[in-house]
């Protein structure tokens, strides 16, 4: 979720301090859970929303305690308020930058914070509660005063070879030719978009310490605000793969289900070959563990070799919600329109793709003005297969709206709502306001309708069911039944939507 900072050359964010104290939010009583013990199988096909939080108490995101008791009401909190997991954000001690995404000591915690220790309890204590816990890292750059880098630049300095210097890139020049070119899935340039400028974002950086300079990538912030340039870390070495791969291994041993790493078609000679065997086929190692490369796909590139050559089990659905390019962040704009159909479009061209190769996605809930927009777009994330990741902030938790809520847990139990589920869209009156399509579960155990109103009043929406066997229809809110006509009419509040079992 960065990657827009940089793409924009905007600063990194920075959130107000959130007290360690409270939990994130507070319940009286939790869901059931039909087993305990650490989720098996490959959860993530048919798990709900997992809810991304920190460690760190100068982030955007609510904080996690390591304290065992505070811990554990929290993780009660978010399992009642519908969610599968958390996604624990760059939780290795880090600097200032993108939320401590620059780590300064990948196999440690900041001392304040807690232990390695305390974090493995966590993730014990969040499967306890047939919970999932995975975590956001970075393996791309370093913060500029890791002991690592500085170790770098003294023996680039002192010309002493040692493998730390072996994991950043150097020049003798600023105007030395970059280290790499990139391709279509690799260190991608993205010139179309607006505001991006190679020479400002990628260049050589002079370091007094190293009397050299070292190649970045991504501007950062220092812990007084000003913008720093984030050593790059040099995939085209063996040195620093192989630390990589330590890495993934050190975060896997804690017990977690998975990861997202950050950018990784930005890393400087990540190859195909590369990821598998210093990432993917490490976590794969572990069992059914849940692996997302953060970025990949959102480029123009077909999302499907992140999946088949890349070894990852999910990409994000950035056919949906490419949310730094605003001509295609199609559902937002598709409800502000009013005109849901460009969202089949993207659904068919880029999300069932990806199924069909055996990859999941995942989406975050895109802002709207007014919560009726932001329900409608609620429910089509959540019933379009898509494995759903808040990512709003302390300040705006949107999981606290009972509408919200009332999604999370409905697609938590029904597995034509699961991410693997097939979809097959209805034909309506008016595609131009009316989206109805079905999901059929993958073992055929249950069929639900979801009927959807993107104009601005409300509609009946009539549905030709000619294609459609079923001779009833019960309301999954509500109980009601109907009988299955041709046309069936269903009647929707402006930006409703409606769910319905059939039999």
């Amino acid at each position: 979720m960065k990657l827009l900072a940089s793409l924009l050359l905007s600063c990194c964010v920075v959130g107000s301090r959130c007290s360690a104290q409270a939990p994130l939010n507070s319940v009286s009583q939790v869901l059931p859970s039909s087993r305990s013990g650490a989720p098996d199988g490959r959860w993530w096909e048919s798990a709900s929303a997992i809810r991304n939080v920190t460690l760190k108490d100068d982030s955007q995101y609510p904080q996690l305690s390591l304290d065992m008791a505070k811990a554990d009401q929290q993780l009660r909190a978010l399992k009642e308020q519908g969610f599968a997991g958390i996604q624990i954000f760059a939780p290795a001690d880090g600097g200032k930058s993108y939320s401590g995404l620059d780590s300064r000591d990948p196999y440690r915690i900041e001392a304040r914070y807690g232990t390695v220790g305390d974090f493995r309890h966590v993730v014990e204590a969040a499967h306890r509660l047939n919970m999932t816990v995975i975590i956001f890292t970075n393996l791309g750059y370093s913060s500029v005063d890791a002991p690592s880098f500085l170790k770098a630049c003294d023996d680039v300095r002192e010309g002493r070879a040692s493998k730390e210097k072996s994991w950043f890139l150097w020049s003798d020049s600023a105007d030395a030719p970059a280290p790499a070119t990139g391709d279509t899935y690799f260190l991608v340039r993205p010139t179309w978009l607006s505001g991006y400028q190679p020479v400002k974002t990628e260049h050589w950086v002079y370091s007094a310490r190293a009397r050299h300079y070292y190649w970045t990538r991504w501007p950062g912030k220092d812990e007084q605000g000003h913008i720093i340039d984030l050593p790059q870390y040099n995939w085209q070495s063996s040195e620093w793969p192989e630390e990589a791969a330590n890495i993934v291994r050190f975060w896997m041993d804690t017990g977690i289900d998975g990861m997202i790493v950050d950018a990784v078609n930005w890393y400087v000679g990540y190859t195909w070959d590369k990821g598998r065997h210093d990432i993917t086929d490490i976590i794969r190692s572990y069992g059914d563990k849940y692996s997302q490369p953060e970025g990949a796909g959102g480029f123009h590139e077909d999302p499907v070799a992140w999946i088949t050559e890349g070894g990852w089990f999910s990409v994000q659905d950035y056919g949906l919600n490419l949310w730094w390019d605003k001509h295609n962040v199609v559902l937002k704009n598709a409800i502000d329109a009013g005109d849901p159909r460009p969202i089949e479009a993207s659904l068919r061209s880029y999300h069932d793709r990806v199924v069909s190769a055996g990859g999941t996605l995942n989406m975050t809930i895109p802002p709207l003005a007014g919560m009726e927009k932001l329900h409608l777009a609620a429910a089509i994330v959540a019933t379009t297969g898509q494995f759903i990741t808040d990512w709003s902030s302390k300040d705006e938790n949107i999981a606290t709206d009972p509408e919200i809520q009332w999604l999370l847990k409905t697609k938590a139990v029904h597995p034509a709502l699961f991410q693997m589920a097939p979809r097959r869209k209805l034909p309506s009156k008016d595609d131009s306001k009316h989206y109805a399509f079905m999901r059929t579960a993958v073992d055929k155990s249950e069929r639900i309708l979801v009927v959807t109103n993107f104009a601005v009043t409300p509609q009946t929406v009539e549905i030709d069911t000619s294609g459609l066997s079923a001779k009833s229809a019960e309301d999954l809110k509500t109980g009601e039944r109907m009988l299955v006509t041709n046309p069936l009419r269903i009647s929707a509040n402006a930006y409703g939507y409606r769910l319905f079992s059939l039999h």
